[in-house]
């Protein structure tokens, strides 16, 4: 309700004061007008405004759906190659170590740029980049407000662009991106479905094979050693926030056509790089990754694929590495095999191989002596004590009735 309506109805209520005359009245009204059209002159658009954001639109190649938001999409075939690996990889879903996917379910590739760094509620995603395989092709579709009040625009049209059957994957997103993008969407008075649906972040498994071997897991370092891929007039993702103020300021386009570009190679990079880690599993050493922790990550769902692997790399395998292999040697009852490895750690002061030997020959070859043997070299403890004494007495009883066999 208007300043004037609200005015004119407490006129009219009963104990209101007396009526104005009819100057006080036109002045009173003359005055409301000049108040009401300052207040719609200040929220109406400026028209300067929607002349910038046309030709922000266009020198981006993309269309304005709304006020002050621009879509800009991209269909890139998968032709020819970025780095050392051709675009024909994300043509196959990629499958990482435990996975079960749902043919159905489309995998999409999200990234933010963001007015901030440090996140906070202070913090707004000024530009949300998604993009999925379709077809032949990847499909990029990049949403980038010019000014504040769009933000509610922008993430409703995010959250149109997405169902319920996709996975989204990102990088750093489940400690950067989805946090921010969620705190948005309430401060909005939205809801939050980003959090329903399955998320990979491609940061943990990269950490996982390569933390051991890289100075680093930044983007731009997986994508210069694993896909050979080297950025050239890359505007750094640092410089995004101040990119668009200078077009809220002044609009000044050039260096924020430079962050969409920089956010659609984030986007490409990492739809990449999922499907180039399908290869570094099947082939770590050519690739350089930690064979020891691709073992741990395969034995959560596959323990005879990660004994294969550490077995065909044994010698290369750090003391971890092989202790890993004695326990699935172990499991897998290849007793052989573990005893070997046990032997080879035991020699090097490893309290657990001891351990190990000492219950292998207690329980499984009954070689009472050298299960002492091994047990005389575990740390004095109560564990140990028992063990010990255990040993002695089947060793005791051994002696006085040959005939008795365990």
């Amino acid at each position: 309700m208007s300043l004037r309506a609200r005015l004119s109805r407490l006129q009219g209520q009963p104990g209101s004061a007396a009526p104005l005359s009819a100057r006080a009245d036109s002045d009173l009204r003359r005055r409301l007008a000049r108040i009401e059209g300052r207040r719609h002159a200040a929220i109406r658009q400026d028209p300067d405004q929607a002349t910038r954001d046309e030709t922000l639109a266009r020198a981006l190649k993309g269309y304005p759906i709304g006020d002050g938001l621009i879509q800009i999409s991209r269909r890139i075939p998968l032709e020819g190659s970025m780095g050392q690996l051709p675009l024909s990889l994300l043509a196959e879903t990629p499958r990482l170590p435990g996975e079960q996917l749902q043919a159905h379910r489309r995998q999409v590739y999200i990234d933010t740029e963001t007015t901030g760094l440090s996140g906070g509620s202070g913090t707004l995603a000024f530009l949300v980049g998604m993009a999925h395989v379709e077809g032949d092709a990847i499909r990029v579709t990049q949403y980038m407000i010019t000014r504040f009040a769009a933000e509610g625009a922008m993430l409703d049209a995010f959250a149109l662009a997405l169902s319920g059957e996709d996975r989204l994957i990102s990088y750093n997103g489940k400690s950067y991106d989805l946090p921010l993008l969620g705190t948005r969407y309430r401060m909005q008075r939205r809801a939050d479905d980003l959090n329903r649906l399955p998320h990979l972040d491609l940061l943990h498994p990269v950490r996982r094979l390569f933390s051991s071997r890289w100075p680093d897991c930044r983007l731009i370092t997986l994508e210069q050693r694993l896909l050979g891929l080297h950025r050239h007039n890359d505007l750094p993702g640092s410089a995004a926030p101040e990119a668009w103020f200078d077009f809220v300021r002044s609009g000044s386009t050039p260096r924020l056509a430079r962050v969409v570009h920089h956010n659609r190679q984030d986007l490409l990079s990492l739809a990449l790089a999922h499907a180039a880690l399908t290869q570094v599993i099947s082939q770590p050493q050519r690739h350089g990754a930690d064979v020891a922790a691709l073992a741990r990550w395969l034995a959560d769902s596959d323990k005879k694929a990660a004994y294969d692997l550490l077995k065909q790399q044994r010698q290369r395998l750090p003391p971890a590495g092989k202790a890993l292999l004695g326990r699935l040697a172990k499991g897998l009852g290849d007793w052989a095999l573990a005893q070997q490895i046990w032997q080879g750690l035991a020699q090097r002061g490893c309290r657990n191989a001891a351990e190990q030997l000492a219950k292998y020959h207690e329980h499984v070859s009954k070689d009472l002596e050298t299960a002492k043997y091994y047990c005389e070299q575990l740390p004095a403890d109560e564990a140990q004590r028992r063990r010990l004494k255990r040993i002695e007495n089947k060793l005791f009883r051994r002696a006085i009735q040959p005939e008795l066999r365990e």
